[in-house]
């Protein structure tokens, strides 16, 4: 049986055959409490009857014993991913668990199985009315199912004094019935203070799939790969322009990421002090970290560059602080000349192939190394364009971005052949970039003699 493999997998491997003994193996002779939840993670990457069997055991089990209790959940997941109908009962029973989360598990299966049994929806609409349970994930998956009898219930809770309860109630109203009076609601949510309920506010924008809402969300002050999602999301296929906005014009200021972009939640009352700004490089809140970053730009830079080096191998440990000390490079070019080459080996660092392929520091890195080593970072162009040595399209993208200066500059022509397979690309803003790199080129250059 042919694995599927997920990008994100980091567990330890088990074989289906290996999965399978340790559902078999009685509680008391498990070497980890944690056994049966591996087991069931890993035969989800083997479709077929063995596994539906096995997952739907675990799911239909009755016991409360710890192990059991937590790879249920991770069965009513592998269940829904593989696609079992047969599995829909099972998972409908699972609804009346006194357990929310595998409640909200099953709520958010049951929507990816289409479930279309009115016996089952009605069990979720009452649920809405359990303040204990997960109303967010039961709100959406009754809308994704098009469940317009649940309208009245949801309808009553876009007041609900949660936002993302709120927000999702907000979107279900316009997917359900069209109701776009209270659709612009969800911008506010954008610009919230706690960084959750924005992230949660661009799922409730991409759930409605409201268009005109793009403009704000790619404004939110959050990780570049939430807009990135709604913008996948949103964006009609094969379209260059729409509204006034511009695909390309959008994916290049998205790949840079400048702060002056965004609509940033936090201010400053007074004027903090260097130490501060880049402590705050190190938070989680990234209104925060590109708050510091714009006013970090202003600083001197021969100034900061002491107070970075006694934080540097730190930061190196830190996914967020990589990611914005990228931005911070980039925004400040005029950095002292020692720290060039220490630059540079940040750049290789953040870009070793034992970083995950997916993470989102990498497409900042490319572009920094562009930015200080042209020459060098280009000796690694055909790397970074290839789908399978680097399955993440935004890095495809930042690459593109990055030579687009030089195809025009005496010397650097030739790039232009690297870019060639890339209009064939697996994901289609690349195959945007690199038609619209090769039109720019050829309308540019001077004509043949």
């Amino acid at each position: 049986m042919k694995e599927l493999k997920s990008p994100f997998d980091n567990l330890p491997s088990l074989s289906q055959e290996e999965a399978l003994k340790i559902l078999c193996t009685p509680i008391n002779k498990l070497e980890l409490a944690s056994d049966y939840y591996k087991a069931a993670f890993h035969l989800s990457k083997f479709p077929g009857p063995l596994t539906e069997r096995a997952l739907l055991r675990l799911v239909e089990s009755e016991s409360s014993e710890l192990p059991v209790v937590i790879a249920r959940k991770k069965a009513v997941e592998g269940l829904a991913r593989l696609r079992c109908i047969a599995a829909i009962p099972a998972i409908g029973r699972c609804l009346t668990s006194s357990d929310p989360y595998l409640v909200e598990i099953s709520a958010w299966a049951l929507q990816e199985l289409d479930c279309q049994d009115p016996d089952l929806h009605q069990v979720m609409m009452s649920l809405l009315d359990d303040r204990k349970q997960h109303r967010r994930v039961l709100i959406q998956s009754l809308a994704c199912l098009g469940v317009v009898s649940a309208a009245p219930r949801i309808k009553s809770l876009q007041d609900d004094a949660t936002p993302g309860v709120r927000g999702a109630a907000l979107a279900a109203m316009f997917r359900l019935c069209g109701h776009r009076d209270r659709l612009l609601e969800l911008e506010l949510h954008l610009a919230l203070p706690v960084q959750v309920d924005r992230h949660l506010a661009i799922q409730d924008v991409i759930d409605a799939g409201e268009f005109g809402l793009l403009k704000a969300t790619l404004r939110a002050p959050v990780s570049p790969t939430f807009r990135m999602r709604a913008l996948n999301s949103l964006w009609p296929e094969e379209v260059g322009q729409q509204n006034d906005l511009d695909l390309l014009v959008v994916l290049d200021a998205l790949m840079r990421d400048d702060p002056d972009d965004l609509d940033l939640v936090h201010r400053y009352d007074e004027s903090p002090t260097d130490s501060f700004l880049i402590e705050e490089l190190f938070g989680t809140d990234f209104s925060r970290c590109y708050l510091a970053v714009q006013t970090l730009r202003s600083r001197n830079p021969k100034e900061l560059w002491p107070l970075l080096l006694k934080c540097w191998e730190r930061a190196k440990k830190d996914y967020g602080a990589i990611y914005f000390f990228m931005i911070l490079f980039r925004c400040i070019t005029d950095w002292p000349e020692k720290a060039q080459q220490k630059i540079q080996d940040f750049c290789f660092f953040a870009l070793d192939r034992r970083w995950p392929d997916f993470i989102k520091f990498k497409p900042a890195s490319i572009l920094t190394l562009m930015h200080y080593s042209p020459e060098i970072a280009c000796s690694h162009l055909s790397q970074w364009l290839n789908p399978e040595k680097s399955p993440y399209w935004a890095c495809r993208y930042a690459a593109l971005l990055a030579i687009e200066p030089l195809l025009h500059l005496e010397g650097w022509g030739a790039l232009l052949e690297n870019i060639s397979s890339n209009k064939e690309d697996p994901h289609r803003f690349v195959r945007a970039k690199a038609n619209s790199l090769e039109m720019n080129h050829i309308g540019a250059s001077p004509p043949a003699s």
